[in-house]
């Protein structure tokens, strides 16, 4: 654009300017064409990035929401099969507080897995509502 925007002095013809002016415009034409460029390979691999976190952090919830599953599960069972005498009731107490707990410590963390994903969800619709802005 620098090459084609300087005029040059003095008198020149007609058809001289016009070419000038023809090349100028091309290479603006170009210039903005390589830039929006660039700017949507950047959004997309933004947008990405986002998305592929989002599926991480669902993965994760699920993951951890099976384990507490089980682990209540196992704590039932095995207060079930085991005798319920003086001693064992007081084992198995023991290790159904701690699965209980468990569960508390997982349940917290499936609510801060939740806020994450509901940040990332919300950064992602910013992005689109700014992306279809820039295309008006």
């Amino acid at each position: 654009m620098r090459k084609y925007s300087h005029s040059s002095e003095g008198p020149t013809h007609l058809a001289n300017e016009m070419k000038g002016s023809v090349k100028l415009f091309r290479a603006q034409r170009n210039f903005y064409i390589t830039s929006f460029a660039i700017f949507l390979a950047y959004v997309i691999r933004r947008i990405i990035t986002m998305i592929l976190i989002q599926h991480e952090l669902q993965v994760k919830a699920d993951q951890i929401i099976k384990k507490a599953e089980e682990t209540v599960k196992l704590a039932k069972t095995t207060v079930l099969e085991n005798n319920l005498e003086s001693q064992d009731y007081e084992e198995i107490k023991n290790r159904l507080d701690t699965t209980e707990t468990i569960l508390e410590e997982q349940k917290i963390r499936i609510k801060e897995l939740e806020e994450d994903a509901a940040r990332w969800r919300l950064k992602y619709e910013e992005v689109r509502a700014a992306e279809g802005c820039g295309d008006n």
